[in-house]
């Protein structure tokens, strides 16, 4: 029998991953949105669900209301919980990013707790944002791991976003403890990757865009494929011993010259913006979520190829020919 998992937040860059992998491995998956009615939103995500082996079925739910998990959590063996609001240009750091992310945390393990005779496991999508500590560094002094959390953001426009992953992820380990649902959480880094669909409006595929674009040179040196975030997901429900959080990113930096020139190879037919030649730094101990999930991690120059590959094949991304 086909186990059933809820994905909360369906057609976001990482959730689509998520329920993509799911469907694959045959699963029932209840997928929720905020409206059924913006087709340009959920379209990818109907087309996974007539191409892959499992049964996907959309439902509308707000994070914001009450109850409104209820019934879509009602039987369900896991719940991944990987809605979460986020602003490029946050006027009210606590009412647009910290609030919706704390309170909708809550809603949902709300509704998880009144199906606590099904629900196996609750796998919240976190964040390295609420890892990383860019004063004080890690407290082993060497290497961020799962032990660290970012005790430093406050919830202004500078850190506003940092601090509400801390506190959404800090609301999901209190109704764990309180509730007794065993809670994992996946802390990814600079999500990067293949996309499915024409969406084109989470942070990472519009800075990326960016850069193949010419108008965007800044991006993140700590990254991690999206397949390797949803295979952590997976893992974290599949596997009986996971446990805790899963720092999932790369080890060391990667520096904007060698994303171009991986693609200057690659489209020699393009021009890319130089970049920036910085060192390569190793600051994370990603050694959790290889041995216990069994996750092999995709190289980034695979990562940024099929990337590049898919934005232009979708015409989200328009190269800049030489």
């Amino acid at each position: 029998m086909a186990y059933t998992a809820v994905v909360t937040g369906a057609s976001g860059y990482v959730a689509t991953e998520v329920v993509k992998q799911l469907l694959e491995k045959g699963y029932n998956v209840r997928g929720t949105v905020r409206s059924l009615s913006s087709k340009d939103k959920v379209e990818h995500l109907e087309l996974l669900g007539q191409a892959l082996p499992g049964k996907l079925t959309l439902h509308e739910a707000d994070l914001l209301k009450p109850g409104s998990f209820d019934e879509i959590v009602k039987g369900a063996d896991f719940v991944f919980h990987t809605a979460s609001p986020f602003f490029r240009d946050v006027q009210d750091p606590m009412k647009d990013l910290v609030e919706p992310a704390v309170h909708g945390t809550q809603n949902v393990l709300s509704s998880v707790a009144k199906s606590k005779d099904t629900v196996k496991k609750v796998i919240q999508t976190s964040s390295f944002a609420a890892i990383v500590k860019t004063s004080k560094g890690p407290s082993n002094g060497k290497l961020y791991t799962e032990e660290d959390w970012n005790d430093e953001s406050k919830p202004d426009k500078e850190g506003g976003y940092r601090y509400s992953k801390t506190a959404a992820e800090e609301a999901g380990w209190k109704f764990s403890k309180k509730e007794g649902v065993p809670l994992i959480t996946i802390n990814p880094t600079f999500v990067l990757g293949p996309v499915v669909g024409k969406r084109a409006d989470a942070t990472s595929i519009i800075d990326f865009k960016g850069f193949i674009e010419g108008t965007n040179t800044n991006i993140m040196p700590w990254q991690i494929d999206v397949r390797d975030i949803g295979r952590a997901h997976v893992a974290a429900a599949e596997v009986p011993s996971a446990q805790g959080r899963y720092l999932t990113s790369h080890s060391s930096t990667v520096s904007t010259k060698t994303l171009s020139d991986i693609l200057s190879k690659r489209f020699p037919q393009y021009k890319f913006p130089a970049g920036e030649d910085a060192p390569v730094k190793t600051v994370i101990d990603n050694s959790k979520v290889q041995k216990e999930l069994g996750i092999k991690l995709h190289e980034p120059a695979e990562t940024y190829i099929d990337m590049a590959t898919t934005l232009i094949s979708t015409g989200i991304a328009k190269p800049v020919p030489k």
